[in-house]
């Protein structure tokens, strides 16, 4: 249970800094069967992308396979594109890639290249690229880099800003940032930053800000922005630290987990108005859950949660959640299954 515990804090509760973040997604459970290994608990339509232990895996009805991905580092946090094809993070000890795959796990291309081997970089100038999103028109894709570093050639600190750029090129990420890209945002320096950016139709950037009180701690709430120049409207309170935005097909439900200053987690939804937030649902109380996403159709989520003693973290399921009455939280993968607590599950039509 103590490894759930410092996911959870180091995904949602205060004080979170990605360089900790980082640590995790660099962990490996041992324990726990391959998702492979068992057959899906509720069968749900289209294709569900999860990952486990540095591998990508198609859920379909009643079937699990494994994406036949390049060996060589982790893959991670897959999002689907429109045509059904995919982009995932690579990743390995000192920087992560980004790259677009086939459904069956072919490299289409490599969209950044971070790999000292390749680019005569030294650590300092080795950077991260997280937690990819589609821009809801399919034209571009956010992200979270620790570029520009603050002091180049000098610096280890990992303090994530966000940028855009467009889905048809490659671009390079170096120290004076994102060639070809835009930035958002500027993150409080020692805090970790700004990560897991969810673009809205209106053209607007939800995500997770960290911020320095000033006091010694940090704090972490849902910020909003309405343009790449515009300050961050904060949409959540420090004392209901949330964290894992999530933002359905019609642009105004948000799934987020909130620990309110516990030592447990809630999942809620909230409906966007304007740039506030309204009255928030708990849908999950008390759970120690993670990274909810939603159906292509936009009524159904997605999310981890470690609901067992074993501290597997498997893929859960609520039907109508963005509703008035959503559905009881049903288990997608059984307890032997232990995924990616900080990988959001993708789910595609196809």
């Amino acid at each position: 249970m103590r490894r759930i515990a410092i996911l959870i804090a180091l995904m949602v509760a205060s004080g979170l800094v990605a360089n900790r973040a980082l640590a995790v997604l660099q962990s490996h459970p041992t324990a726990a069967a391959l998702v492979s290994s068992t057959s899906p608990q509720v069968r749900l339509p289209g294709t569900i992308y999860v990952s486990q232990e540095g591998a990508i895996y198609a859920i379909s009805g009643s079937e699990v396979r494994r994406l036949a991905l390049p060996s060589g580092g982790d893959w991670t946090q897959p999002r689907v594109l429109a045509d059904g094809s995919l982009l995932v993070v690579r990743r390995f000890d000192a920087y992560s890639d980004l790259y677009h795959v086939s459904t069956a796990g072919r490299v289409l291309s490599r969209m950044t290249s971070d790999d000292p081997a390749t680019s005569n970089q030294t650590l300092q100038l080795d950077h991260w690229v997280l937690w990819p999103a589609i821009s809801p028109d399919g034209t571009a894709v956010f992200f979270a880099t620790d570029a520009p570093k603050p002091a180049p050639k000098q610096s280890y600190e990992v303090d994530f800003s966000l940028w855009s750029a467009p889905l048809s090129a490659a671009f390079t990420i170096g120290g004076s940032g994102v060639n070809g890209g835009t930035r958002w945002s500027v993150p409080d320096l020692y805090t970790g930053g700004d990560i897991e950016p969810m673009p809205l139709p209106n053209g607007s950037l939800l995500y997770s800000s960290y911020a320095n009180t000033g006091k010694g701690t940090v704090v972490t709430v849902i910020g909003l922005q309405t343009n790449p120049n515009s300050a961050m409207r904060a949409l959540t309170t420090p004392q209901q630290d949330c964290g894992a935005p999530s933002v359905a097909p019609d642009g105004v439900t948000l799934a987020m987990v909130c620990t309110n200053s516990g030592q447990t987690a809630n999942l809620e939804v909230a409906t966007l108005e304007g740039n506030a937030l309204g009255t928030p649902r708990v849908v999950v109380a008390n759970c120690l859950c993670n990274a909810p996403s939603w159906s292509p159709t936009g009524d159904n989520l997605l999310y981890m949660n470690a609901a067992d003693t074993n501290g597997n973290f498997g893929l859960w399921y609520i039907a109508h959640a963005g509703g008035t009455h959503p559905g009881a939280a049903r288990r997608v993968t059984d307890s032997s299954v232990d995924l990616d607590a900080t990988s959001a599950a993708t789910w595609s039509s196809r």
